[in-house]
């Protein structure tokens, strides 16, 4: 929530810069260049990629709690095995 409210002002504040420098009309001349449906297949192509990098973030996290489930199960079994080893030579 906290990282959204911080976008949305960065944005604001660009915006804002863009029209106190008057590089607005500049880009709402170039932007009135391109049929209205491009707008949305860009910013299907920006969403596309936030929740692609969103999505292999939460798999990375999901992948790395499993190899510690794996790895913790692997000491184990080898702490075991070591006690069976010890149990068996008589010292």
């Amino acid at each position: 929530m906290r990282k959204g409210v911080l976008i949305l002002l960065g944005f604001l504040f660009i915006l804002s810069l863009f029209q106190l420098t008057e590089v607005s009309a500049t880009l709402s001349g170039i932007f009135s260049q391109f049929p209205w449906w491009i707008y949305f297949v860009l910013a299907g192509i920006v969403y596309s990629g936030y929740k692609t990098m969103q999505l292999t973030a939460e798999e990375r996290k999901v992948d790395q709690i499993h190899i510690e489930e794996e790895g913790r199960v692997y000491v184990e079994r080898m702490e075991e095995e070591r006690e069976r080893r010890k149990q068996r030579i008589p010292e």
